[in-house]
């Protein structure tokens, strides 16, 4: 019997998204994903990976992470308080963002900020390193090509909507992306941005017309296909949500969020080969925040009659958020292994 999950309430920003940090936190608060976006100053696409430090505000350093092709990077920020990114590569000046706050996130919540960094590329850079990025950007920029043609007026709407977005003032962020999209209807981040917003303020319906008109204008964008996916798998519409997500991780294949929200649109689309298999992929991967997949593989397992593994994933569970969302179903499970293993019991003569 397939059990229904309590969808992960990981509601993105830019990115319904930035780069995980690790620090002291009271259990009672959830997590905080910060998502980073490194852009250069000319709009043009980034060519190569990007080194992302998080310090906080006396400069000491934090944690450090890569962006991937899309100039994108994720922190998972466990403690309030004020942070800098400081941002380094070859082909770029390095970088760093202003001060920015992370805000303590509602219990039993996933929160996502979004901050956005620009920076300035090179005056020189070596014929060999350019044929080498030129090479690279064939196959890897997800930036669409409307999106490099984005008039002043609605970039300064954009990040005024980015800065508003941070301060968790989601009426005037969604005012100003608001007024992104109107002078640049072609502008796919910024319909993302504002489908986000819209999540925020509880206006599914909207959200969800703004998250698909960016998949619309821009095929690539896996930020808007995982927050198109969010909304139709709590809508229990399965099949489309699983497709949008395998399409943002042919863009982001390790993406840990994406893979997650797969293994759950799979385990309750009675899928539960497929919903293990993307599961365990997350296993090899850094997922703190994102236990809720060992609660997936015990209920792939069961359907699958291995109740010894089904255990061992919801004893993984407990270890890493014993007091998580789904902690009363992964007990009652685990109750229900242990009454079934005992009725099953050869009994002594």
């Amino acid at each position: 019997m397939i059990r229904y999950f309590r969808p992960v309430c990981l509601l993105l920003p830019l990115v319904f998204f930035v780069l995980p940090l690790a620090a002291q936190r009271d259990d009672a608060s959830g997590p905080t994903m910060v998502s980073v976006y490194i852009m250069l100053d000319n709009n043009r696409p980034l060519q190569e990976q990007l080194r992302v430090e998080l310090s906080n505000e006396s400069g000491i350093p934090i944690t450090q992470g890569y962006t991937d092709v899309s100039g994108r990077a994720k922190f998972q920020v466990t403690g309030v308080g004020g942070y800098i990114l400081k941002v380094s590569g070859t082909s770029i000046q390095d970088g760093a963002s202003e001060s920015f706050e992370v805000y303590r996130c509602p219990p039993l919540e996933r929160c996502t900020q979004q901050v956005i960094v620009r920076v300035k590329a090179k005056d020189e850079v070596t014929d060999s390193a350019k044929t080498q990025s030129v090479g690279t950007s064939s196959k890897t920029a997800v930036t669409s090509a409307a999106e490099l043609r984005v008039p002043e007026n609605a970039r300064k709407a954009f990040d005024q909507g980015l800065a508003a977005w941070q301060k968790a003032d989601y009426p005037l962020a969604a005012e100003k992306f608001e007024k992104a999209v109107a002078d640049y209807p072609q502008y796919d981040s910024a319909y993302n941005n504002l489908g986000v917003m819209y999540a925020h303020l509880g206006q599914n319906d909207k959200a969800m017309a703004a998250f698909k008109r960016s998949v619309e204008l821009n095929d690539k964008n896996a930020d808007a296909d995982r927050n198109l996916a969010r909304l139709l798998i709590r809508q229990k519409d399965y099949p489309p949500a699983e497709d949008l997500l395998k399409k943002s991780l042919a863009v982001q294949p390790t993406d840990v969020a994406t893979l997650t929200m797969l293994a759950i649109a799979e385990i309750q689309d009675a899928k539960p080969e497929d919903a293990l298999r993307d599961a365990q992929k997350v296993h090899t991967l850094p997922h703190d925040g994102f236990a809720v997949v060992h609660f997936v593989a015990g209920e792939a397992l069961e359907e699958k009659h291995q109740a010894e593994e089904a255990k061992v994933e919801y004893t993984t569970y407990l270890r890493e958020s014993p007091n998580g969302p789904e902690a009363a179903q992964v007990k009652d499970a685990l109750h229900r292994l242990a009454n079934s293993s005992a009725r099953a019991a050869p009994k002594s003569q």
